[in-house]
C-alpha cells in the first residue's frame, strides 16, 4: 500500500501516533474518522466517514469529545449489566479500560472511544463468553436483545455531522452502503430507487465520496459494481475500505481489500 487512513469510531485521538508511524514507514497517512449518525427521513442509522487530507480537524475533534463521553457511558453500563447477568463481580469497566490502554500508554483514558467490540473481546478474554463465540452472535444475543444495553442518546443527525466536517474542510464519504441492503446485490437491484434516494440525500448535505467496501462475502464485487454505477453519475468519487478492527477482533482485514485511489477532489 502507498496510502492508508485510520478511521476509528468517533475519535481522532490516535491520529498523531498514526501519522508519525505512517510517515516513518514511507506511507501517506491520511487523518480520518468514522462517525455514528442518523437521518430518519431516509431511514438511515449508521455512519459517515470523514477524511482530512489537509490535516485540519479541530472542530470535528471537539464535537467528538462529547460523543466519546456517551460511548464511555454505554460501555460502562454494558460491563455493569454483564457482571450482574453472568454473576461475575470480577468484571469492571476500569479493568476493560486498562486492557484497552495496554499498548497505548501515551493516550489518556478519555482519549479512547469504546464500542461493542471492546465489550465483546473483554467478556470473551475474561472467560465469561465461550471462546468460540463470534462478534455477530454476541451482538445479536446480548446487545440487540437489550440484555447488555438499556438504550442511550440518539446518534447525531447526518446533516449535523456534515456541517462540522465542512468547518474543517474535510471530505465526507458514505461508507459500506451495501449494509443497507443486507450485503445482497439482488436486493440492491430491486431497491435501486432507495439506493438513489440515499445517495442523493448524502450529496445534498455535502458528501463527495462513496466507499467501495470489503463486504467479507462472495458478493462484494457485485455490490461495489452496482454502487459505482449509481454513484458515479451523481458526481461521487470513490474510496476503499477494509473495515479492519484490529488483530483478534474477528475483523482483521487490513490486507484483504485495497483499491486504486485516485485522490481527493480539489
Amino acid at each position: 500500500m502507498k496510502a492508508v487512513s485510520l478511521t476509528d469510531h468517533d475519535t481522532l485521538a490516535g491520529t498523531k501516533e498514526f501519522i508519525e508511524a505512517g510517515t516513518r514507514l514511507g506511507l501517506r497517512p491520511i487523518p480520518g474518522v468514522e462517525i455514528d449518525c442518523r437521518e430518519p427521513t431516509v431511514a438511515y442509522k449508521s455512519e459517515l466517514l470523514a477524511y482530512f487530507p489537509q490535516g485540519r480537524y479541530a472542530w470535528t475533534a471537539a464535537f467528538l469529545d462529547e460523543v466519546k463521553k456517551e460511548r464511555i457511558r454505554s460501555a460502562r453500563r454494558a460491563v455493569e449489566l454483564a457482571a450482574d447477568y453472568f454473576d461475575s463481580p470480577k468484571l469492571g469497566f476500569s479493568d476493560l479500560t486498562e486492557r484497552k490502554k495496554a499498548d497505548r500508554t501515551k493516550l489518556r483514558a478519555n482519549d479512547f472511544s469504546f464500542n461493542k467490540v471492546d465489550v465483546f473481546l473483554y467478556l470473551r478474554d475474561t472467560g465469561v463468553l465461550p471462546s468460540e463465540m463470534d462478534y455477530k452472535t454476541f451482538k445479536k444475543s446480548y446487545f440487540d436483545s437489550r440484555i447488555l444495553s438499556n438504550g442511550g442518546r440518539d446518534k447525531p443527525l447526518c446533516a449535523e455531522v456534515a456541517a462540522i466536517i465542512a468547518k474543517d474542510g474535510g471530505m465526507l464519504v458514505v461508507p459500506h452502503i451495501g449494509h443497507e441492503f443486507d450485503d445482497d446485490p439482488e436486493l440492491m437491484k430491486r431497491e435501486k430507487n432507495r439506493l438513489t434516494t440515499l445517495l442523493t440525500y448524502f450529496r445534498s448535505i455535502g458528501a463527495v465520496g462513496v466507499e467501495l467496501y470489503h463486504y467479507r462475502n462472495e458478493k462484494a464485487e457485485a455490490l461495489n459494481r452496482l454502487v459505482k454505477k449509481i454513484a458515479k453519475p451523481l458526481g461521487f468519487f470513490f474510496t476503499y475500505g477494509s473495515d479492519c478492527h484490529g488483530p483478534g477482533s474477528g475483523k482483521d482485514t487490513i490486507a484483504s481489500f485495497a483499491g486504486d485511489f485516485r485522490g481527493f477532489p480539489k
